[in-house]
């Protein structure tokens, strides 16, 4: 293995000037805050775009703009105005860009050339655009739209011509074969439409017309061009029972010329997805994994190559166990960004991907002939979530670190003289309060069977080690997901208030290779709360902790644990359960992937098997709970639908225990990491609020 490596320690060590008057940092600072993500680098690596997000705090959304550095200038902005302007991505010569932005309403492409102008709009799309790409020769953009289909491919509305049908208020219903009839994150019902894939030419002016590529009843995954330009690449899962198989995709090629001839490049259980041409053309990169049967909670998610007709498949960085593409979980990263997780390198030998590995994000490279893979980015703490490179080798990136929310910088693939990295949007120093941030301390545990943890500890900024201090456990949702050392507005909030905060990865969690995530199948929850309790208690024997004064909170499946933590020891004060799995037995007939969680996480159907699912619901615990409870969830979370909560609150009351509600209307699964600003601060209020009523200040 290669050993070359890209320093960022001089990054984490620099002192960063902060504005005049730091904001105040708590709930509110949300308002105030600046996203930045999704960078792309031009082919000479002289020019980097960004889109830089902000609070609109009228419309209580977010804006979407798009700043740019040139040859290693300042920033400038290039986009203004109310609209979202987003995914800026480079003509194959450097000489202009495409970006999306809903400025004409319907979200459609733009194009500005450089080195002036106004930037033009390309399509008028009906449905608007979704992802995009630009072919080798810059002539043609392939992009993706839904589509409707005859018949409504099984949905369609039971329609009445009686007058009563006029009244505006009086809908027809919804009618479905589906199984997968909703999906978290868009509201109602699925659509009949399918996302297809479309070509356009690149001429001035809006183009009402484009070529359609792909049909029927499945949903085309991101466009890809071949390098000669003649086939397009893409990800779907084209099968009768797709929604029995919604993780076995195949990627398939289809050809421009005519539209009509489409081939599936692969062939096996499991996703094959992400495809990715190498610039002499020559391979295609890809990422997934071979299913198992039965299927694991969690498999390792690997990256192939293969050539352009399928042929040679086979796996590179074998032993490299961790998930390519993953990054660790964040509540400040850019809403819907969309930068890049795997490049090629400008000579076609290596790939670049990102990976989370122990509570860090680094940038890797596999050497396509042999296998062998190494790390480029070297830091004791970080998050670096996305990227892109340049032919001459300079990579742009987004970047984070626990006293420092994330920004773009620049450095080259080489070592050499320039080794350090540059920043270049610079908006993280500025979101610091007086005296900064609280630093992450890294400590590992024993657990119950000698199984080794890591964890980190948040303290407040004016800690005292002479102090016992009011502390809270949270607790990462997934389970196969990983807390680590990028930037969390939310734990620095509570560490401001004067809390504790105590993140782990307990058994379960990615970063630590499969046969360590895999272990909770079927045993979920569980061990994964003994690994918990012992790590509170291993911080507990460091002396600053109030043991009378404990919290846990956690959201998705971290309120699944919450609630089977407080249904299991009566050790905490106060707690906070959200949008979390509380009944198994009725989750599965409602979750949007029902039938996917029951394949992965459990032996049979809960009919077939009630003892199962009753013993793994808190719910059936909730005798046993003496924590005072609050309750949050999302009114349309599709993934872990309101009822779970709402089932848990209300045996909480019947019994007459402490617990509040909070029900969030019109936000989903993912409200606290990209719903409206409004509610995001709410929810802080309330978290913050009950911890403050049952730890004390």
């Amino acid at each position: 293995m290669r050993t070359r490596v890209i320093s960022a320690i001089a990054l984490l060590a620099a002192t960063f000037a902060t504005a005049a008057e730091p904001p105040a940092y708590n709930a509110e600072s949300l308002l105030a805050w600046q996203f930045v993500g999704d960078p792309r680098i031009s082919p000479d690596g002289r020019r980097i775009v960004y889109v830089r997000s902000s609070v609109n705090r009228v419309k209580d959304t977010y804006d979407r703009d798009l700043w740019i550095a040139e040859n290693d200038g300042p920033v400038r902005q290039l986009t203004t105005g109310t609209h979202d302007d987003d995914s800026p991505r480079w003509s194959p010569d450097g000489r202009r860009f495409a970006f999306a932005s809903n400025r004409s309403g319907k979200r459609q492409l733009h194009v500005l050339e450089f080195p002036g102008g106004e930037p033009w709009q390309l399509t008028i799309d009906t449905e608007g655009v979704g992802a995009f790409a630009w072919s080798s020769d810059g002539t043609r953009i392939a992009f993706s739209s839904r589509t409707a289909l005859e018949g409504d491919a099984g949905y369609e509305s039971v329609k009445d011509d009686s007058k009563a049908v006029e009244d505006a208020s009086a809908k027809p219903p919804f009618v479905t074969e589906r199984l997968l009839y909703r999906f978290d994150g868009a509201p109602g019902y699925r659509s009949p439409k399918r996302n297809q894939i479309w070509i356009v030419a690149i001429d001035r002016g809006p183009r009402q017309t484009a070529q359609r590529l792909t049909s029927g009843e499945f949903d085309a995954g991101d466009p890809v061009w071949s390098r000669d330009g003649k086939h397009i690449y893409f990800s779907a899962v084209r099968r009768e029972d797709a929604d029995y198989a919604a993780d076995n995709s195949e990627i398939y090629a289809v050809a421009v010329d005519d539209g009509t001839t489409t081939t599936a490049l692969t062939q096996h259980p499991g996703p094959d997805d992400d495809p990715l041409p190498s610039p002499d053309g020559k391979w295609i990169a890809f990422t997934g994994f071979d299913e198992r049967e039965p299927p694991l909670s969690s498999s390792v998610t690997n990256l192939y190559v293969m050539r352009p007709d399928g042929t040679e498949r086979r796996q590179l960085a074998v032993d490299f166990d961790r998930n390519i593409g993953e990054v660790m979980l964040a509540d400040v990263a850019a809403p819907r960004n969309g930068g890049e997780r795997i490049a090629w390198s400008a000579d076609s030998r290596r790939l670049l991907f990102i990976a989370a590995d122990r509570g860090q994000d680094h940038l890797y490279e596999v050497d396509v002939a042999s296998g062998d893979y190494a790390p480029l980015t070297r830091f004791r703490q970080g998050d670096l979530r996305e990227f892109t490179v340049s032919r001459t080798g300079q990579v742009a990136a987004t970047f984070s670190s626990p006293t420092r929310p994330a920004d773009i910088y620049t450095f080259p693939l080489q070592p050499g003289a320039g080794e350090e990295w540059r920043e270049v949007s610079r908006v993280g120093a500025d979101l610091a309060p007086a005296g900064g941030f609280s630093q992450y301390e890294e400590f590992w545990f024993d657990a119950f069977d000698g199984q080794r943890i890591q964890a980190w500890v948040i303290k407040p900024r004016a800690f005292d080690p002479a102090r016992r201090y009011p502390t809270v456990l949270y607790i990462h949702g997934g389970p196969h997901a990983m807390y680590g050392t990028g930037f969390f507005h939310e734990f620095q909030a509570l560490a401001q208030s004067g809390f504790v905060v105590l993140i782990t990865n307990p058994r379960g969690s990615t970063g630590y290779g499969g046969a360590f995530a895999n272990v909770i199948q079927y045993r979920y929850p569980g061990d994964d709360f003994r690994d918990l309790m012992a790590g509170l208690d291993a911080l507990i024997r460091r002396g600053y902790v109030d043991a009378d004064r404990l919290g846990v909170a956690g959201g998705s499946g971290g309120g699944l644990l919450t609630s089977w933590t407080v249904g299991h020891t009566d050790r905490f004060k106060g707690a906070v359960v959200e949008r979390a799995v509380t009944n198994w037995h009725t989750f599965v007939g409602t979750s949007d992937l029902n039938y996917w969680f029951v394949r992965h996480w459990f032996r049979d159907f809960p009919w077939r098997d009630s003892a199962d699912y009753l013993a793994r619901s808190p719910l059936s615990h909730v005798d046993q709970v003496q924590t005072p409870v609050l309750v949050i969830h999302n009114e349309q979370d599709y993934r872990t639908p309101m009822d779970q909560g709402l089932q848990f609150y209300a045996a909480l009351k019947m019994l007459k225990k402490p617990a509040k509600l909070a029900v969030f209307p019109d936000s989903s699964h993912g409200m606290s990491r990209e719903g409206r600003p409004s509610q995001r601060v709410a929810r802080l209020k309330l978290i913050g609020e009950w911890f403050a009523e049952y730890l004390g200040e």
